[in-house]
């Protein structure tokens, strides 16, 4: 473990030396990851230059995403400074060790943290339509409200710019069979009115990325294999594997958008999206006379044995839809900002096989699990500039979300509308509901007290309350299991999120600036009101709170060369966790629900470089270390134990770095990562389940083979590594593509 992360750091080093240094090899696209002179409306709601920002933040723009030839979210985000992401298929990424459910996602200002569980389905949001992506890290909720604690992800979509008709076209091919297509047009009819319809696919075969592994357990097994499973270093027995993962996305869309006059607009997204995936060949690591075993009790013959399951092992055939509308009203002039959006998640769930299929491709009963919901958002705000010293920004919204769970018995686990209606309710054994609405308002001064220093003071207060929240379960034969139903009641919080903000503009090149923020992350409805298998409702559970202290500087060194650092400190309390509640005195459990308890803690540092080598040539290199530490005392008649140990999600190390050509025809990039791993350090590495730190280079090639028609190959993990983030990772990948505009 020691020799490939010393390795992988000194690989890192000597090409990001290279870059800094002048080296002279040829690569890729201007960067605009840390342009200091780049506009952002994230960090303050208000247009304002990185440099004046009293936070860290990134850019990615359209430009980007088309020369790096990018194919999701996640793949846009990966070489920002603290961005750590997920090598295993369709991962998704950390933010300051924060995962997605800590990480406030909006799309044209729509939240898309799903509030069934929190997470985000960045597979749901296509790429091709992005104008620019902004990330702000740090504490944000004193603008934004919950979710927004390790930073927030803006996603700004595109408007037509140019008059008449303007398209782009896209068509990628690449490895395990996958696909990127997509067409984008848009027509200014006149200065009033413009209007865009867009069109994206993108799917793939995948690979593998799933495992099945079991304990021994002690006794003798009732089959005999002709083989022993493979064994991990930790003891446990490889019994089967899912095999590929096959995935596709698919969205339609279409805006229209009215000018009233120069600075007023009103403009209306519609976008329709689909996801599917599923797995099409699994396979068992256990044989019986030259059939493959995926059930029953297998004889390890020293007195030990396992049982595989072949509905583990199947997976899960998932589909998602969501229809998301935004109305969203603009007036520059007098600085006044309106959203009303809906998000309509009509389907999102999965289906897995029942645990007594017997063969394989099993095509036989199963059962689904599908939790559609709604979130309705309104949003104002209004700002007051030259208020003599003060720029004031006011503003409010009102937020609704409601979901419903339908668990249902299927005839055919692969179809998701094979209900088997003689089974429960009409084919229902669980129906959960719950609603929240929150009501916030916020208040941000920007005051410039003195002729080097700005201070900013922002105030948001979130009323938030739970309620309608209940399960209904049926037995096998539709009639009601009162053990399994409630009523979970109701619940609610109010939630102060205040920030405080100095920048001190040193001279014309060099800023700094400290901050603190208070933020906080609603706990998930999964959590409040679903009640199953002996798991109890908890609509009383509170938000996790965080506070960010952050200091940090942004200096232009050069016309050619941007620097910036940053370093912060959050503590988070009332951490969430799944808690098994015992019988006083005994170890059987009574029940399990979630709860608050304990702290974690976590620190870090970021540094961005950005360096123009010549007219065609530049460069960048960012580092992050980060560190978090959990921290809890046991609480009796519960498995919770004393804990004060460090987190092992969060890679230590994160070195990004690239050289970027672009001459004429031509433009190559090169971007290289370093991930440190992530687990204890007596943990196994090289094998499935581990965290392994890691070392990869991307390459891609762009070259105009016609007026407005470029042609791209691109290839991802260069050097072929063989490494696991828990799940297999893909190796050596390659794709040719072909933009065509007009």
């Amino acid at each position: 473990m020691k020799k490939l992360a010393s390795k992988g750091l000194l690989m890192s080093a000597l090409i990001c030396g290279n870059v800094l240094l002048g080296g002279n090899a040829v690569f890729a696209e201007e960067v605009h990851e840390y342009d200091l002179d780049a506009m952002v409306v994230t960090a303050t709601r208000t247009m304002k230059q990185i440099q004046e920002v009293p936070s860290s933040v990134s850019v990615v723009t359209a430009k980007d995403i088309e020369e790096r030839n990018i194919t999701s979210v996640p793949e846009a985000l990966q070489t920002l400074p603290g961005v750590y992401k997920s090598q295993a298929i369709q991962g998704g990424i950390q933010l300051r060790g924060f995962g997605s459910g800590d990480i406030l996602v909006l799309v044209d200002g729509l939240q898309m943290n799903y509030p069934f569980n929190s997470t985000v389905d960045w597979e749901m949001i296509p790429v091709e339509n992005i104008e620019r992506i902004e990330v702000v890290r740090g504490a944000g909720s004193s603008l934004y409200g919950g979710h927004a604690v390790g930073g927030v992800v803006n996603i700004i979509t595109k408007d037509a710019k140019k008059k008449g008709l303007n398209a782009n076209i896209v068509l990628n091919y690449g490895s395990n069979n996958t696909w990127k297509k997509a067409l984008y047009a848009d027509v200014k009819a006149n200065e009033k009115v413009s209007f865009g319809v867009g069109y994206e696919n993108r799917k793939s075969d995948g690979w593998g990325n799933y495992y099945q592994t079991k304990a021994a357990s002690k006794g003798s097994g009732t089959i005999v294999p002709d083989n022993k499973p493979p064994q991990l270093s930790n003891g446990t027995y490889i019994v089967a594997t899912r095999g590929d993962r096959k995935y596709e996305s698919e969205t339609y869309s279409a805006n229209v958008k009215y000018n009233f006059d120069a600075e007023r607009s009103l403009k209306y997204t519609f976008a329709n999206t689909t996801s599917t995936y599923y797995y099409p060949s699994p396979k068992s690591y256990i044989y019986k006379d030259g059939k493959p075993v995926w059930s029953g009790k297998v004889d390890l013959g020293n007195g030990t044995y396992v049982s595989p399951s072949l509905g583990t092992s199947l997976g899960y055939d998932g589909e998602k839809e969501y229809n998301k509308h935004t109305l969203a009203y603009n007036d520059d002039k007098n600085k006044i900002n309106a959203n009303f959006s809906l998000l309509d998640m009509k389907k999102s769930g999965y289906s897995s096989a029942s645990s007594t299929a017997k063969e394989v491709p099993w095509y036989g009963a199963g059962s689904d699990s599908s939790y559609p919901g709604k979130t309705y958002v309104f949003d104002f705000q209004k700002a007051w500039e030259n208020i003599g010293k003060h720029d004031i920004l006011i503003g409010g919204d009102f937020k609704q979300e409601e979901f419903t769970q339908y668990r249902k018995y299927l005839k055919n686990y692969h179809d998701h509308d094979s209900v088997d209606t003689s089974k429960g309710k009409n084919g229902l054994f669980q129906v959960n509901t719950g609603k929240a609405q929150n009501i916030a308002l916020f208040v941000q001064d920007e005051y410039k007290f003195n002729e080097p220093w700005t201070m900013y003071l922002g105030l948001r207060y979130d009323h938030y309350k739970k309620y309608n929240g209940s399960t209904t379960s049926y037995n096998l034969d539709g009639s009601l299991d009162a053990n399994n139903s409630s009523k979970h009641g109701e619940g609610s919080y109010n939630e102060l999120s205040p920030k405080i903000a100095f920048d001190f503009k040193a001279d014309d090149n060099t800023n700094y600036y400290v901050s603190y923020g208070h933020s906080f992350n609603p706990p998930p409805f999964s959590q409040i009101f679903r009640y199953e298998q002996n798991v109890h409702a908890n609509p009383d559970l509170d938000p996790e709170t965080s506070d960010t202290f952050e200091i940090g500087m942004k200096k232009k060194i050069s016309d050619k060369t941007n620097m910036g650092i940053s370093m912060y400190k959050v503590k988070t309390d009332d951490k969430i966790v799944y808690t098994y509640h015992y019988k006083p005195g005994t170890k059987v459990v009574d029940y399990k629900s979630y709860e608050n308890y304990g702290t974690e803690k976590r620190r870090g540092v970021e540094f961005s470089l950005e360096h123009k080598l010549t007219e065609e040539l530049s460069g960048y290199l960012n580092y992050s270390w980060q560190h978090g530490k959990v921290e809890r005392t046991a609480v009796a008649n519960t498995n919770l134990g004393s804990v004060n140990s460090t987190d092992y999600g969060i890679p230590k190390h994160l070195l990004h770095a690239g050289l970027n050509y672009k001459k004429d025809k031509l433009g190559v990039n090169l971007d290289c990562q370093y991930v440190s791993a992530r687990q204890a350090p007596d943990d196994e590495t090289g094998e499935y389940g581990s965290e392994d730190p890691y070392f990869i280079v991307n390459m891609g090639f762009n070259y105009e083979i016609a007026k407005n028609a470029v042609l791209q190959f691109t290839v991802d993990n260069v050097f072929d590594r063989e490494f696991y983030a828990s799940e297999p990772t893909s190796g050596r990948v390659y794709s040719v593509g072909l933009r065509y505009s007009f």
